[in-house]
């Protein structure tokens, strides 16, 4: 779970971190991946000494907090299943208050730029999202990015307007991409919960033992 979180966070942090003052509730899963992976080692330590030591206060103390480990687990693989058949509709939001800044905001045209060639897609949901380049050169003359064919460079395979252009919505293929992570998070979060449940069941045995 740390490695998974922090690769999560190392690779798509700064892209995932962009919208409403950095909340983005992928941005923040990763987070939450990474933390609950450190508690789990550091509280999987504290039972491996209990154990040695037969010290029945550190097994009971490690018996309590995987009572809470699991329930957030089951929790977490839950929201991971609940977000995924809600993903694209959110992304979709998200991408068309982007392309709607993309001229104004440096972050805005760094995240579509980046979806874009990484996803090979084009606007939220079509090329059409940006502005036709006759009438916006015409009202700003000073906009270059736009390309005759539809869409800025970062839609076209070679990021110019002279390569193939991506025809897909970046909602929809970028949603099937998070929606799929999102329920491979959910099904490991599971098999994860299960372990910590039998942990729970044999650390009650050593604790009446102890």
């Amino acid at each position: 779970m740390i490695v998974i979180g922090s690769i999560l966070v190392s690779k798509y942090g700064d892209h995932l971190s962009y919208h409403e003052g950095k909340n983005f509730m992928l941005n923040s899963l990763s987070v939450l991946i990474v933390f609950i992976g450190v508690i789990i080692f550091v509280v999987g330590f504290l039972g491996c000494c209990g154990a040695i030591t037969d010290n029945k206060c550190m097994i009971t103390t490690f018996t309590l907090i995987l009572v809470v480990l699991f329930i957030i687990t089951i929790v977490n693989g839950a929201l991971g299943f609940a977000y995924s058949g809600k993903v694209e509709d959110k992304i979709g939001d998200i991408l068309n208050k982007t392309v709607n800044k993309y001229f104004n905001e440096t972050e805005a045209k760094e995240l579509m730029d980046w979806a874009q060639q990484e996803f090979e897609c084009c606007g939220s949901y079509s090329y059409t999202n940006y502005p036709n380049v006759t009438r916006l050169n015409h009202i700003n003359p000073n906009i270059t990015r736009l390309c005759k064919r539809g869409g800025v460079h970062s839609c076209y395979s070679d990021n110019s307007c002279d390569g193939n252009l991506f025809n897909k919505g970046c909602a929809r293929v970028m949603g099937s991409f998070i929606k799929d992570r999102l329920y491979s998070i959910g099904c490991v979060a599971l098999g994860i919960a299960f372990i910590e449940l039998l942990a729970i069941i044999f650390g009650c045995c050593l604790a009446q033992a102890a």
